[in-house]
């Protein structure tokens, strides 16, 4: 069977961005080449795609199947101990990088790493001189993002923590989280596959985020920063959340990603 009609038959199967990464990392071609191709699929890679194909109908993200995702235009591999790194972070990712340097910040905590995305990023979007640290509940996600650093080839330094617990206080110019904030009632679906440690966010979805904004003040330094990333729905939630326990920062901005949607938030230790 030829690619492109493989494609045409089974595209619609697959969401469109998967099926551009699958195309890249099976047969290192894009979209539109694929589809215009005269490749024949041989035996190997046809029983491969029909197993991918059914693996996803059953509800598997492809970023399992393949063990990798992309994101921030780098390559990370992912299990089903870590969550799947989402577009909507690189906006945070963006903004965070964009904070470090207009403010001369050099230590640096992503608190809940998972893959280790977020850290390495932005440790790639920095200075030499700037201290990254990521740290994780999991055990076995620190393992990821260690394996990630070397894959990225970053230096960052990896702590397997319950939250800052490992810290010292006033440790940090900058915490960025992208912690669980998926309502408990809302984890279904494909999400079944990731690790729900990393998704639940109780029953309103800001049970960890709520937590974080108790405690992470006494790991920040004066001046510094805590950037969180929340739900497109939890606006007007975090804002009351913000008022009612942040009284020792002051909020600078509200991210919004490309659509105008708000993904996350800065505050400022005063």
């Amino acid at each position: 069977m030829k690619l492109k009609n493989w494609l045409r038959t089974n595209r619609s199967f697959f969401g469109d961005s998967d099926l551009r990464f699958l195309i890249k990392n099976v047969f290192n071609l894009n979209q539109a080449e694929a589809l215009g191709s005269d490749i024949y699929i041989d035996l190997q890679n046809l029983q491969y795609l029909d197993e991918i194909k059914e693996l996803c109908i059953n509800g598997m993200p492809l970023a399992y199947i393949l063990g990798k995702e992309e994101f921030f235009g780098y390559e990370f591999r992912v299990n089903r101990n870590t969550l799947i790194p989402r577009p909507e972070t690189e906006v945070i990712v963006e903004k965070t990088i964009e904070v470090i340097k207009k403010n001369n910040l050099k230590t640096i905590l992503d608190l809940g790493c998972g893959s280790g995305n977020i850290a390495i990023s932005v440790k790639k979007g920095v200075s030499l001189n700037v201290s990254v640290f990521a740290s994780d509940i999991s055990l076995k996600a620190t393992e990821v993002t260690k394996d990630n650093a070397q894959l990225n080839q970053v230096d960052i330094s990896v702590v397997n923590t319950d939250l800052l617990d490992a810290f010292e206080k006033k440790s940090f110019d900058l915490i960025i989280s992208n912690p669980p904030y998926v309502e408990s009632e809302h984890i279904k679906g494909s999400l079944l596959f990731e690790p729900k440690v990393a998704l639940d966010g109780g029953k309103d979805g800001l049970d960890l985020i709520t937590k974080i904004l108790k405690e992470a003040h006494h790991y920040i330094k004066p001046q510094g920063y805590l950037i969180i990333e929340v739900g497109y729905q939890h606006k007007l939630s975090a804002d009351k959340l913000i008022k009612r326990e942040a009284s020792f920062y002051k909020l600078e901005e509200w991210i919004k990603d490309y659509s105008e949607i708000f993904r996350g938030f800065i505050l400022k230790k005063v």
